[in-house]
């Protein structure tokens, strides 16, 4: 009863041609409603989709010390608070299996939620930071810093982020890898080695991949995408408090601030 008081779902409203809450800095200047999906006490900065399902997974902290994971059916507005696993701060999912990997102080889980099976992974001594799916799993290991994926039930680092402290990975569509840490944002071409410099200001706190696998960040009052001809990066919107980023199935952004997760959905003029 405890975990079910420290989550309220609001109601959303419609999109109405009338309303906008925020409009994009981009030159077609779109407008877009704020849903609030959920008000929590401790909003999680690490997100992530089943766009089979069309289910939002996400932790939050229930003043335990540790995090605990919930999935909110974005079309029902059903939620569950996920039993079983020990401390899932990150999280991926893995569509094309139908499945959702969460990591913490205590491993990786597996988590199949049509069998409603989980299952750790058999590897010891890990305390994951960051998890991404891109043909396997890979993972940040916390306090290092440092990129590992793994494979055939053994741990391997990421070869072209050895030399670097990473707080967050993607690959985009063409297997570039994108990476944030404290000097800024990075990005290495598939055939390369080296990492560029594509921005040192502002501090980016999160990543994410949308369907088209374009590469968004999130900064703590803006939200922006980095173009793939040039790799610009330029901003999409102005929105305050942003820890965290994904996309849903119909490619609508959702993300989290200290308190709440939200939903961005476009307003279509009636003209």
């Amino acid at each position: 009863m405890a975990v079910k008081l420290l989550i309220l779902i609001l109601l959303v409203r419609e999109n109405t041609s009338e309303h906008c809450d925020v409009q994009s800095e981009e030159s077609n200047k779109r407008c877009f409603v704020k849903q609030t999906l959920a008000t929590l006490p401790h909003s999680p900065n690490q997100l992530a989709v089943d766009k089979l399902t069309n289910t939002l997974y996400f932790s939050f902290d229930a003043g335990q010390g540790e995090y605990l994971p919930a999935a909110l059916q974005l079309d029902t507005k059903r939620l569950t608070v996920l039993k079983g696993v020990k401390d899932a701060f990150a999280m991926a999912s893995d569509e094309e299996n139908g499945e959702v990997y969460f990591g913490g102080s205590h491993g990786i889980y597996r988590y199949n939620p049509t069998l409603r099976t989980l299952k750790r992974l058999l590897v010891k001594n890990l305390d994951i930071w960051w998890l991404v799916l891109k043909k396997r799993l890979y993972f940040i290991r916390f306090p290092s810093l440092k990129a590992y994926f793994y494979a055939n039930r053994s741990v391997n680092g990421v070869y072209k982020l050895n030399n670097y402290t990473v707080n967050q990975f993607v690959f985009d569509s063409e297997d570039n890898i994108f990476f944030i840490n404290g000097s800024g944002l990075f990005g290495i071409k598939n055939n390369d080695t080296s990492p560029i410099l594509l921005r040192d200001y502002p501090r980016f706190l999160g990543m994410a991949i949308d369907n088209s696998s374009h590469v968004y960040l999130c900064s703590e009052n803006s939200i922006y995408v980095i173009s793939r001809i040039v790799q610009k990066v330029k901003k999409i919107v102005s929105v305050a408090g942003v820890l965290g980023i994904c996309f849903d199935r119909d490619n609508n952004l959702i993300y989290s601030d200290s308190h709440e997760l939200v939903r961005l959905m476009p307003v279509f003029s009636k003209n």
